[in-house]
């Protein structure tokens, strides 16, 4: 099989792949956020974007402060200090600057994995049927949720839309540069998120071998023919946890939430941390210079190495049985085909 090669920058990455007015999804659920991806869109200026989010911390507080956004889709918004602590979201709401619409961690699974597997809608539990969730209706409307009769029990079942975002963010452990894209640890819906969009853009810490890649198979949740882009950055989840690399930097995300109760100071941190920077490099180059390289050091985490397994196989398939005879490889196969007149090489 032949692969094409997708390794590109963030930058070219973001210019090339995502346009104003599009649906996008952070293919994450609070661990290995793809930071690096929504920093520079908001770098870019993107406009009127539509984001789909599982769950996020400050993602969608970024996005709404750099004037990206003009729609969200969410199940899970992270709210540090209880209600009378007031961020972005609040001020955007207010404002009445952004529409939005809440679901579930489970509904919006539904509807992500009806979008990767070609559905146009996805069963789910009745039980939201008896929450704000499933009455109070935006963005969608009347689509939000639907209910039919079950063919097979006659009760009463709820459905959801499928989900098909334009373009995919994710940030993986490592990728070839075909873009076969490796995930392990807390993986959340970030696998239904990935291949219920139209393009997915991977950022990665590694961008390993290929042959290394096909030593570990099943941890392969992106394949290469689905990928659009794939970009390797250091720390690019950060401040988010990424299984294997580092952990989540508290000390970081408490400085942010103590500028993000103030539209003014949440502005400064996006001009100190986003607009003053030009890439990923820069950012933690600026993170050192400020803070030194030991905080970053207490973030790495402990080697706790997986079990391997054999994933060898036969030379040939039932070599062990009658069907010896019958089980060909490739080449005697095509030579045996050649010989029947069945094919003309």
């Amino acid at each position: 099989m032949s692969y094409t090669e997708k390794v590109m920058t963030t930058k070219e990455a973001v210019t090339n792949f995502v346009t104003d007015s599009e649906m996008v999804v952070t293919a994450n659920f609070l661990h290995s956020s793809p930071y690096a991806l929504i920093h520079e869109i908001i770098r870019q200026g993107r406009k009127n974007l539509t984001v789909v989010s599982c769950s996020n911390i400050e993602e969608l507080d970024l996005m709404l402060a750099g004037g990206c956004l003009s729609k969200i889709i969410v199940s899970y918004y992270h709210r540090a200090g209880g209600k009378d602590y007031k961020r972005e979201l609040d001020r955007a709401l207010r404002e009445k600057r952004v529409e939005f619409e809440d679901y579930s961690n489970f509904t919006m699974c539904n509807m992500l994995m009806a979008g990767a597997l070609g559905f146009t809608f996805m069963p789910t539990l009745k039980s939201i049927m008896e929450s704000d969730i499933y009455r109070i209706r935006t963005i969608q409307g009347d689509n939000k949720f639907k209910t039919i009769t079950c063919p097979f029990t006659g009760k009463e079942t709820v459905l959801v839309p499928a989900l098909n975002p334009d373009v995919a963010l994710v940030h993986v452990q490592r990728a070839d540069k075909y873009g076969n894209a490796q995930v392990w640890g807390s993986l959340g819906t970030t696998k239904w998120s990935a291949l219920a969009a139209k393009r997915i853009i991977v950022s990665c810490e590694q961008i390993v071998d290929h042959e290394l890649i096909k030593k570990s198979p099943f941890l392969t949740i992106i394949p290469a023919f689905r990928t659009t882009a794939v970009v390797e950055e250091t720390m690019g989840a950060h401040p988010s946890p990424l299984a294997g690399f580092y952990n989540t930097d508290i000390n970081f995300r408490s400085l942010y939430f103590s500028l993000a109760l103030n539209d003014r100071a949440l502005a400064s941190f996006l001009q100190e941390w986003i607009f003053d920077r030009e890439d990923r490099k820069a950012y933690l180059k600026h993170y050192i210079e400020r803070f030194g390289t030991e905080p970053l050091e207490r973030l790495k985490v402990n080697t706790y190495m997986s079990d391997s397994v054999n994933l060898g196989f036969k030379n040939k398939y039932w070599h062990d049985d009658f069907c010896e005879k019958l089980a060909l490889t490739h080449a005697e196969y095509d030579e045996e085909a050649i010989k029947q007149g069945e094919l003309d090489l």
